[in-house]
């Protein structure tokens, strides 16, 4: 009796797995990407630096959160469906920015030039990296017929990151 309670037990956690990973639900959408639910880092232990240049570049931004590691303070928000994440360095100086995002935020000089080149593949996510002293660098996710690509533009000149090719 005890073996058949077990084995039944087990077969409906194997099945309703199944069944539960089988929904349509998953979005690549950059503006279904969300933070996770780590705990935020109290206002007060951000450096000063930081937390002023933050609030003078992007004091409009609405429940950004701060998470600290070793090297760095990172502030994450979302503003027009557009992920940020900035990081500063521990004496509070701009590392950093990347931003997640489609296809419509795309500048369209950008956009021209990758569809140039991969006329028939999809852009389904971009991520944009802003440097100070460095020129931006964008990261486009190209989806084919049979394959992805990753490429990487930066002043003007493109090349391939990676490329898979997708299962039959």
């Amino acid at each position: 009796m005890k073996k058949i309670f077990i084995t039944t037990g087990i077969s409906i956690v194997v099945l309703s797995g199944c069944a539960y990973s089988q929904q349509s639900r998953h979005s690549l959408a950059a503006a279904k990407v969300k933070p996770m639910h780590a705990k935020s880092q109290y206002l007060n232990d951000i450096n000063v630096r930081a937390m002023r240049d933050f609030v003078s570049r992007y004091g409009d931004a609405t429940n950004a959160l701060w998470h600290r590691n070793n090297e760095s303070y990172v502030a994450v928000f979302f503003k027009d469906s557009v992920q940020h994440r900035i990081v500063y360095s521990n004496r509070g100086d701009l590392s950093f920015v990347m931003k997640y995002y489609e296809e419509k935020h795309l500048p369209r000089n950008i956009r021209a030039q990758v569809k140039s080149t991969y006329y028939d593949y999809k852009i389904f996510i971009i991520q944009e990296i802003e440097s100070p002293n460095h020129p931006t660098i964008y990261i486009v996710n190209l989806q084919g017929d049979t394959d992805w690509i990753k490429v990487r533009l930066c002043q003007g000149e493109m090349e391939v990151m990676e490329a898979f090719q997708k299962g039959k």
